[in-house]
């Protein structure tokens, strides 16, 4: 059975879309993808350093972004252990807010670390690593918190996944590295690296069918007047 951090998905939610937007359709990823494989090998010691690499010697910021995008799509693998120690705890203690919140802080230091030292994690940490990298290159991005949808419904009460929005120009674009990684066999208990490019700058509406976000801005969806 495959598992994808950071609750469950199947291939059947989505059918096969162009995964780069008609805006990039232009842009050649080729060189962006060989860098990004040239350093697979680099640590996490020097997020700064490491950004530079990607990014130095490509012109476009689509390009740097898709050159940090698969690195860390290719690099880090999910940590299903890490996440269902979050999960028990989690559902342990939903009716405790301020425990809730104690154990949230925690665990958020408890994935940076394990990011740092074995280059495995789960949704926050893939968002925050893409964030950080990206911002370290000049490229604007956060990180999103909100509920990752199966067949469009939640599956909890509180948010139970992260991704990321990146600016490229003067426009907002989506993207899950999370879901775009891989899967982990719960049978081996093994991730198994598996890139899905159709979450590299998914059309708004479609990401929509299994992402909503906290703050409902970051449909980046236009309201219809």
């Amino acid at each position: 059975m495959r598992r994808y951090l950071c609750l469950r998905i199947f291939f059947f939610i989505l059918a096969p879309l162009t995964a780069q937007q008609q805006d990039f359709a232009h842009i050649d990823f080729t060189r962006a993808e060989a860098i990004a494989r040239q350093y697979r090998g680099e640590d996490l010691t020097n997020l700064p350093v490491l950004s530079h690499k990607l990014t130095a010697f490509l012109e476009t910021d689509v390009e740097q972004f898709r050159a940090i995008y698969y690195w860390v799509t290719h690099t880090i693998a999910g940590n299903n252990r890490l996440q269902t120690k979050n999960e028990r705890k989690s559902r342990k203690l939903r009716d405790s807010p301020l425990e809730l919140k104690a154990w949230q802080k925690a665990f958020a230091q408890e994935v940076i670390q394990k990011l740092r030292e074995d280059k495995t994690t789960v949704c926050t940490g893939y968002a925050y690593l893409l964030q950080k990298m990206a911002t370290y290159a000049g490229i604007e991005c956060v990180l999103i918190n909100g509920y990752g949808l199966i067949n469009s419904k939640k599956q909890t009460q509180n948010p139970n996944h992260s991704w990321n929005a990146i600016k490229l120009g003067n426009k907002w674009y989506l993207c899950d590295a999370t879901w775009a990684a891989g899967y982990t066999d719960v049978l081996y208990d093994l991730f198994e690296f598996d890139y899905d490019d159709r979450y590299f700058l998914m059309e708004p509406t479609e990401f929509a069918k299994t992402h909503t976000p906290v703050n409902e801005s970051w449909l980046l969806i236009p309201s219809e007047k």
